[in-house]
């Protein structure tokens, strides 16, 4: 890679990572919210579906308008908003001005990911794009490793405010590092002859990208039933304490980090779709020995890396097959891939609260696998579909 692409891929990487531990590091302040502003554990909560929300319902609505101007414009529009939203949680002195800026945070997100996945789209081909989107997304999974214990550890040595005015310096950085490293001239979109509703159609007229979408929905379903109460299976299950528990997570973190950023190469070798119906096979396995392995910690761990690895691979192929389905439409697919994700989060949660008191973890692992399974087979018609 010469000089301006390295610059521009770091670029990309920084603001992946700046927004995705936004999302991640809210996790272990929730406690110190709370006592700060005297409210009940469900409206402290109630912070994180506010973002989620507004970056779920945010993004298709916003998606269109990535194919249609400069996305170079979109990004710094959405890097903006994401700074004026760090900057209000950092200021808020009520929780009602904490949600608003929340709300801000996420619409910021939900018009700047989707535009980044899409300008890596436009601007890589071949094995160039396959390289790229996986160094680029596991800035995703380098946040999950670092954001929650650094949440945890910065609410314990100083004001929780402190994580916000990060989180807002960071995204000053980023803005300005947006306005250098991304080429203008590469990011003029023609001017397409569809209306903003027709984006909307075009979209799910092609068989293909609704049963991709479809994927990313059960996909994201199955892993973050699981996800979600590893957690308390473990703390339960092997008397973890808190701070254990969060080690286990970064664990994760850091291992999907590194298969995220070689998935590139596994993609090349293998193909976007073939990877994703290798990955999501190995994922369903992984995810039953997680839910039937109640004796040995260190098992459950190596069980946990391998599943780390396989889900690096498969969901960076996966985005990088839905990136390629339409092209002149890149935006408005990647932010209906995004809302889907966050969708089947918000599945998982529900569905997940009403399977674990009555099947166990065990029983919510054969759950998962058999959706990530279900998601293998949608690939399959997918590969298969013209």
């Amino acid at each position: 890679m010469g000089l301006k692409v390295k610059l521009l891929v770091s670029g990309l990487f920084l603001i992946v990572f700046v927004i995705g531990a936004d999302s991640f590091i809210i996790a272990p302040l929730l406690p110190a919210i709370e006592r700060s502003f005297q409210i009940t554990v469900s409206q402290a909560v109630f912070s994180v579906s506010i973002y989620a929300c507004c970056y779920a319902i945010g993004a298709p609505l916003l998606g269109p308008f990535g194919d249609r101007y400069s996305r170079k414009r979109l990004l710094l529009i959405g890097i903006g908003s994401f700074l004026i939203g760090s900057l209000g949680c950092a200021l808020a002195v009520n929780i009602m001005s904490f949600y608003v800026f929340r709300a801000f945070a996420g619409i910021g997100a939900a018009l700047t990911l989707p535009n980044i996945w899409a300008l890596i789209g436009q601007t890589f081909h071949g094995q160039q794009l396959n390289l790229i989107m996986g160094i680029t997304m596991s800035a995703l999974s380098l946040s999950i490793a670092i954001g929650v214990p650094l949440g945890a550890g910065l609410a314990q040595l100083a004001n929780w405010h402190l994580v916000f005015w990060i989180s807002a310096v960071l995204a000053i950085g980023t803005l300005i590092g947006l306005w250098f490293v991304v080429p203008t001239s590469q990011l003029i979109v023609k001017p397409q002859r569809l209306t903003y509703l027709h984006s909307f159609k075009l979209i799910f007229k092609v068989r293909r990208t609704s049963l991709i979408l479809t994927t990313t929905l059960v996909w994201m379903l199955g892993f973050y039933l699981v996800y979600t109460f590893l957690g308390i299976y473990a703390a339960h299950q092997f008397g973890l304490s808190s701070f254990q528990v969060g080690s286990l997570f970064s664990i994760y973190g850091f291992s999907n980090f590194v298969a995220s950023f070689l998935s590139g190469y596994v993609s090349v070798k293998l193909g976007a779709l073939r990877a994703v119906q290798l990955n999501g096979g190995l994922s369903a396995l992984f995810i039953v020995s997680l839910g039937f392995n109640h004796q040995r910690m260190v098992l459950l761990a190596i069980c946990l890396v391998l599943l780390a690895f396989v889900q690096g691979f498969g969901v960076t192929a996966l985005n990088t097959a839905v990136v390629n389905l339409i092209p002149s439409q890149r935006s408005t697919v990647m932010a209906f891939n995004s809302s889907f994700l966050y969708l089947g989060l918000t599945l998982s949660s529900v569905l997940g609260g009403l399977l674990y008191t009555t099947i166990g973890f065990s029983g919510i692992c054969v759950v998962a696998s058999i959706a990530l399974l279900l998601a293998v087979v949608v690939v399959y018609v997918v590969a298969h579909t013209n």
